[in-house]
């Protein structure tokens, strides 16, 4: 994809041009500066006066949740008469925000996102009596038809994300993720088996429940995170390349994806994914040393065309497609593949 002069070339590109959070995950996933060093440290008071985390931190409600729009996602059209919990509305909630703090390098240490993750914890799916029995009590007849995985994938992508992994209850949302795995390596809501059919699993599902389990960063995981990756490889190879060369496909996030796929090595010899390497490489700018965005205005995104409105667009592409965040996620894949020995 890269070799390494290049690599290096766009390194020192984020280096001079990226924001506060970009260079400093730029040093530490990069380069390998420990977090203790003083340019971590120095670089870090940077991050914390962001224009990012000052405004996600200044919609933080005082029980530690959020339920408010801001440059990450549109303003939310509606709130149930119910209220909010850590996933309702979309995109503006407690588990849609924390991830992009946790991408960030913020942590449960932090007695903010301390107090979102008691919140996430202490609501919604959390609150279902599946989580008052004993660990080794959990099973795929004890969870309970209510329990969506699409839906509950989310919490404990929100939980990972910021190192929360070791909470009594977090592991028991590991043991009811790991429950409901189906054969081919992916998961899916039982009712699309049982109400629509389904003979395989869900791609949508496939790719939070993997991302909940390499936010985990536990090795007792993998098994079932690279099972997942098969399955996620497996559905990408079924489709054309003009189809999957783009940053969402059907459920499918395709950086994240790739920065999975490279890290462990899987799939790199499919078609498939050596076509979505292509396309990536069709952005890059190597007489700067960056990628840059060539899709469409996010504003112009469409249900009917891209699979997601512009609401939608707005918090899916975040952190993703400015040209320091891309530049990050694309030259980080690079890496992983020269470690891989990716040809």
């Amino acid at each position: 994809m890269l070799s390494a002069g290049q690599i290096e070339k766009n390194i020192a590109w984020l280096l001079n041009n990226s924001s506060a959070p970009v260079r400093y995950l730029t040093l530490k996933h990069l380069l390998g500066t420990p977090d203790d060093s003083e340019p971590m440290r120095n670089l870090w008071d940077e991050v914390e006066n962001s224009p990012d985390v000052q405004e996600i931190f200044g919609k933080q409600e005082e029980d530690g949740s959020w339920c408010s729009g801001g440059s990450w996602a549109q303003k939310h059209s509606y709130i149930p008469k119910s209220g909010y919990d850590p996933l309702i509305p979309k995109y503006v909630t407690t588990v849609w925000i924390l991830p992009f703090l946790g991408e960030i390098g913020y942590s449960a240490r932090d007695q903010r996102v301390q107090k979102a993750c008691d919140y996430v914890l202490s609501h919604g799916y959390f609150r279902y009596p599946v989580f008052n029995k004993a660990l080794d009590d959990i099973n795929l007849a004890s969870i309970g038809p209510r329990l969506n995985p699409c839906r509950f994938s989310h919490y404990m992508i929100a939980l990972g994300s910021v190192g929360l992994t070791d909470d009594v209850k977090v592991e028991k949302g590991y043991r009811i993720l790991l429950c409901m795995q189906h054969e081919d390596g992916g998961w899916v809501w039982p009712a699309h088996y049982e109400r629509m059919k389904w003979t395989r699993s869900c791609p949508y599902s496939s790719y939070h429940h993997a991302a909940a389990f390499y936010y985990s960063r536990n090795p007792a995981y993998q098994e079932a995170l690279l099972r997942g990756l098969e399955f996620i490889v497996w559905h990408l190879s079924t489709k054309e390349a003009r189809e999957i060369q783009r940053f969402f496909y059907h459920g499918h996030s395709i950086v994240h994806e790739l920065v999975m796929l490279s890290e462990f090595g899987v799939g790199l010899q499919e078609k498939a994914v050596k076509t979505i390497l292509e396309w990536l490489m069709t952005m890059y700018d190597a007489e700067q040393g960056h990628f840059r965005y060539s899709g469409k205005p996010i504003s112009r995104y469409s249900r009917r065309q891209d699979d997601m409105d512009s609401r939608v667009a707005k918090y899916r592409l975040y952190h993703l497609v400015e040209t320091d965040w891309l530049t990050y996620h694309a030259t980080r894949i690079a890496k992983n593949l020269i470690e891989q020995r990716w040809p």
